[in-house]
């Protein structure tokens, strides 16, 4: 059986300072306190201030003297990394492989609004208009070339959801003009949900082709997604109805999972969801994660670790990511409700378990530098808790998954012969 994962440990102390690692070491996460605690007791002025922001700034220059002159192993002072996806539905809108590049093309220019937007002060709203009214223009004016790539079968849903897309920049484009920040944000996410379902339209499936040696696994050649219904052990209402109010003993938490990143581990899920490993299982709880074993009985064997690195055409098998140099996930770890099967207890980093797996509750207060979980890149994330993330974080040791239900996309899991 799989062990729990041991993921996002807090750092107690600078012991890691330094120590190189590839070709980019890890700035200890002491370093950061050091830069924003504030003093203690009886420091707390502007000379005991001063005199820490010395000290900070003797360190990092002495490191970076350090990696100049002797090992350049030793450089450091990374800035977070913005490539990343930083929410689910950046993650999951990321990994879908359409390639139509008009609708690309008005995906970059919303994700440019949506990243202006964060800017604090005086928000740069000539830019945000300039980059909607060419959106705007693309979606009224080249109508067929942002279809293109459609089934025939998909094209009445396509057209209505370009006709959303238009219909959600119109109503941005007067939010950016009248400087509303609140609808500005909801606007712009809704004009990107409906860029992503088109684009899931225009999906081919799988672009490259498996491995040889891991066909004879079931593979996911697109996304399904997987309800579950939780509760308390003792049957307690402890969740929030969201439509009638008040408080329930059952919740529903729906799992995104997609094959388009990872689609021999999100096989391997759908099917054991498909089999019944989840119904009635009881639920390890930590602050890092909820953990999910299935019975003794029914344990599947292991899978290869299964990454798609961001720029990258397929995933890369058995190899965790460098992510200190730079190589980054498509399906970060680093975003609170990453899917992934656990490590084993042999400690191969090469193999996941194919049974037990986790949702990791991602806290930025304990992530590195850059904001990134310290075992991004060593984790298969195969998909994201997208409904119930508020209900999963409610339930504790021993609660349990009533049952667990593929509600979409079971038509694309293929199973091998004789499986």
């Amino acid at each position: 059986m799989a062990t729990m994962p041991k993921i996002n440990v807090p750092r107690a102390s600078c012991k890691r300072a330094f120590k190189p690692h590839g070709r980019k070491p890890a700035l200890p996460s002491c370093f950061n306190r050091i830069v924003t605690s504030r003093s203690a007791p009886g420091e707390d002025s502007p000379s005991a201030a001063g005199a820490a922001l010395r000290f900070v700034q003797a360190l990092a220059a002495s490191a970076i003297l350090l990696g100049a002159n002797s090992n350049p192993a030793l450089a450091v002072l990374n800035s977070p990394n913005a490539q990343i996806a930083r929410s689910v539905d950046s993650a999951l809108r990321r990994s879908i492989p359409a390639f139509n590049t008009d609708v690309k093309e008005i995906q970059q220019s919303l994700e440019d609004v949506q990243y202006l937007l964060r800017i604090p002060q005086r928000k740069p709203w000539g830019s945000m208009a300039a980059s909607v009214t060419s959106a705007l223009s693309q979606a009224t004016q080249q109508p067929a070339a942002l279809l293109a790539g459609v089934p025939p079968a998909s094209l009445p849903a396509a057209q209505a959801q370009l006709d959303a897309l238009t219909t959600s920049l119109q109503k941005l484009d007067l939010a950016i003009r009248t400087q509303q920040s609140d609808a500005v944000s909801l606007r712009v996410a809704e004009a990107l949900e409906a860029v992503s379902e088109l684009e899931l339209l225009q999906a081919p499936g799988l672009p490259y082709v498996i491995p040889k040696e891991y066909r004879s696994l079931p593979r996911l050649v697109g996304r399904a997604v997987v309800e579950m219904t939780v509760a308390k052990r003792d049957g307690s209402p402890a969740f929030t109805d969201g439509e009638a109010g008040g408080q329930v003993a059952r919740a529903k938490v729906t799992l995104t999972v997609d094959g388009y990143s990872a689609p021999v581990s999100a096989g391997n899920f759908v099917r054991n969801v498909m089999d019944g490993l989840y119904d009635n299982r009881p639920l390890q709880v930590n602050y890092t994660s909820v953990f999910v074993t299935a019975p003794a009985a029914q344990q599947r064997p292991p899978i290869p670790l299964e990454i798609l690195p961001a720029g990258e055409f397929e995933p890369l098998y058995r190899l965790p990511l460098d992510v200190r140099s730079g190589e980054l996930p498509v399906l970060p770890l680093s975003i609170s409700g990453a899917v992934s099967f656990a490590h084993l207890p042999s400690g191969d980093p090469s193999y996941l378990s194919g049974s037990d797996w986790f949702v990791y509750k991602f806290d930025k207060q304990q992530a590195g530098l850059a904001g990134l979980a310290f075992d991004e890149g060593s984790f298969g994330v195969f998909g994201y808790v997208t409904e119930g993330m508020d209900d999963l974080v409610q339930l504790g040791p021993g609660d349990v998954i009533l049952s667990a239900r593929v509600v979409s996309g079971a038509e694309k899991l293929l199973l091998p012969s004789g499986s």
